[in-house]
């Protein structure tokens, strides 16, 4: 948990926004900082101990515009 008292340790569904040193949002692909509101958020896919998935990334819109935005696969 946060150093924040009022940390609920559930950051999905906290109120208290901008108070944990996590609330810096970092961009998955290449792991510079993102400004709040620059944010994208993906769904994409994974392939994790053989077997398929999805999960959420963060990345930054440089990120998105060069890797994402064209529908191309990347691996």
């Amino acid at each position: 948990m946060a150093a924040n008292p009022q940390c609920i340790g559930n950051c999905r569904i906290c109120t208290v926004l901008g108070a944990c040193p996590t609330d810096t949002l970092v961009c998955e692909d290449c792991g510079e900082e993102i400004e709040p509101g620059e944010e994208i958020e993906l769904e994409v896919e994974t392939y994790e101990r053989g077997r398929r998935g999805t999960k959420i990334i963060t990345v930054c819109t440089r990120c998105y515009e060069s890797l994402y935005q064209d529908g191309k696969d990347n691996f």
